[in-house]
């Protein structure tokens, strides 16, 4: 397999935002008082060409109270910062101060997979397929590196404009209503993690199979309340007796209730999506694919009447500069 081709981020504004959690914030991803490494990276507000262009974002506040989530995101972000970004979208670092924490994040002129899939531009299976094989490769940077995303959805599935699929906000665990950490979002939870079992590459590769099923049905393919869902998981017939033949075989392998059933990695399965993206449309499936990734990419952000272009969506604080900061 090979990585597509496509433009480099183009130049974006080069100052953060006069919010003052921009200025004077530390350094890398460290609780206020500790020292940073040598090489830690992090975020400069100033322009500079030699720099990527960056986004942050601001971490939500209940995430901050749970001191186990901080521990292991603060280590797994020097990790996250030194994968393949062709199709991750990286943590470069995180500042923290008084006001909480930003995530440094890798800059992408695109769209969430879950608003390109309202343009109903996705529901073919070409598409799709492409969305899944970029999706596996993400997966498998960071599974190489011990980083599991343990939350992937569409929410968490940036595609580009040149239709690249990106993996995004790796290690970023949701929370229950009543503010316990759950390893995932119900309706894309593997079996063994409602008994209690720990993430693994298996339980990724599971919920990347559950997007699989969404981009092609409309719908995740277990709903309902906590409850109906899990024993959903647990024991109700795996979906695809809808989908095209060529499909049915990766949803089997991918959604098997006994992860020892499921692919082994996240590039076995990408091989296996590739070769039913040929079966399936041959050997031109990966360009019209893409193609049409493109065009719903754009028509989501096509500009609406009265949208400011300059303002930030909710939750981003800026775009800037970054550069690699190594202390001697």
């Amino acid at each position: 397999m090979h990585a597509p081709h496509h433009a480099e981020d183009g130049p974006g504004p080069t100052r953060i935002t006069t919010d003052p959690r921009a200025r004077g914030a530390r350094r890398g991803c460290m609780p206020p008082g500790g020292d940073k490494e040598a090489g830690a990276l992090g975020a400069d507000a100033a322009q500079g060409e030699d720099g990527a262009v960056v986004t942050l974002h601001q971490l939500p506040q209940e995430f901050l109270g749970d001191p186990e989530f901080l521990r292991r995101f603060r280590a797994e972000v020097p990790i996250v910062a030194h994968l393949d970004g062709t199709y991750v979208v990286r943590t470069r670092a995180c500042v923290e101060d008084a006001f909480g924490m930003a995530l440094v994040t890798d800059y992408v002129d695109g769209g969430w997979l879950r608003q390109l899939m309202t343009t109903g531009l996705l529901r073919d299976p070409e598409s799709t397929l492409v969305v899944m094989r970029d999706t596996l490769l993400g997966l498998e940077a960071a599974h190489r590196e011990g980083i599991l995303h343990r939350d992937l959805r569409p929410e968490k599935i940036m595609v580009d404009r040149q239709g690249v699929a990106r993996v995004a906000e790796l290690g970023l665990v949701a929370r229950t209503p009543g503010g316990r950490w759950i390893p995932g979002t119900p309706e894309y939870m593997a079996p063994e993690l409602w008994s209690g079992d720990d993430p693994t590459i298996g339980s990724d590769i599971y919920a990347a199979t559950v997007v699989l099923v969404e981009c092609l049905t409309g719908a995740p393919p277990y709903l309902g309340g906590a409850v109906v869902v899990r024993d959903q998981h647990l024991r109700a017939p795996l979906p695809g007796a809808d989908l095209p033949p060529e499909i049915a075989p990766l949803v089997r392998f991918g959604m098997a209730k006994a992860p020892h059933q499921r692919y082994l990695r996240a590039w076995d399965y990408a091989e296996a999506v590739e070769g039913a993206g040929r079966t399936l449309g041959g050997p031109d499936w990966e360009r019209r694919g893409r193609r049409r990734l493109t065009t719903a990419v754009a028509a989501v952000l096509a500009p609406t009447p009265g949208h400011d272009p300059n303002e930030p969506p909710r939750g981003l604080i800026g775009r800037a500069r970054f550069r690699r900061r190594v202390r001697s």
